[in-house]
């Protein structure tokens, strides 16, 4: 990278780090780990640059737009797992109480079923071809979109992956919710 395409890089990097904090996607603490990242992404990508079809700067936006959009949605599903313990119900416990104290408060067989069914999901991720469990983990943190761009496999191959993975699902008795569930009775 040039001097001036890497201060250009390095000054965005700042400005979509601060954005995320701003918009209270990141703490503010987590800022220049998100700079980090952006910067890091950036340059993984700039090999991939073709000056026909744009200026480095464009490229450089788009970029970190994206990858924001990533550690962004990331976070969020991150913040959507995570149990604090304040969140817990209690019985009579307090914080400085044994933190298996809080946790009695929960209902056990929520827990169990929980961990349950995640064990059970990873037994049949496990038992998945290589490439449909690299497919499972890459779409954990990607849209289809970037799962294409990233592995080269055209929309229509992603998607009939993702069909023999449901399909691995469905043979391990587990059937898809919601309004995806009509096309499989």
């Amino acid at each position: 990278m040039t001097e001036q395409a890497d201060s250009y890089a390095m000054a965005h990097a700042s400005i979509r780090a601060k954005l995320l904090c701003t918009t209270r996607q990141f703490p503010w603490d987590a800022m220049e780990d998100a700079r980090q990242d952006l910067l890091l992404d950036c340059l993984r990508r700039l090999p991939k640059f073709d000056s026909a079809l744009g200026d480095r700067e464009g490229f450089v936006r788009g970029v970190m737009r994206n990858h924001a959009s990533v550690l962004a949605t990331r976070r969020h599903r991150i913040a959507r797992r995570e149990v604090l313990a304040d969140d817990l119900p209690r019985k009579g416990a307090t914080v400085e109480n044994d933190p298996l104290e809080i946790l009695d408060g929960v209902q056990r067989h929520e827990i169990e079923a929980a961990l349950q069914l995640r064990l059970d999901i990873e037994r049949v991720l496990n038992g998945l071809p290589h490439h449909l469990q690299r497919l499972a983990s890459l779409l954990s943190e990607l849209t289809v979109l970037e799962v294409c761009a990233q592995t080269g496999r055209s929309r229509s191959r992603v998607y009939q992956m993702i069909r023999q993975m449901r399909d691995a699902f469905v043979r391990a008795g587990y059937r898809p919710r919601g309004p995806s569930s009509r096309h499989h009775r």
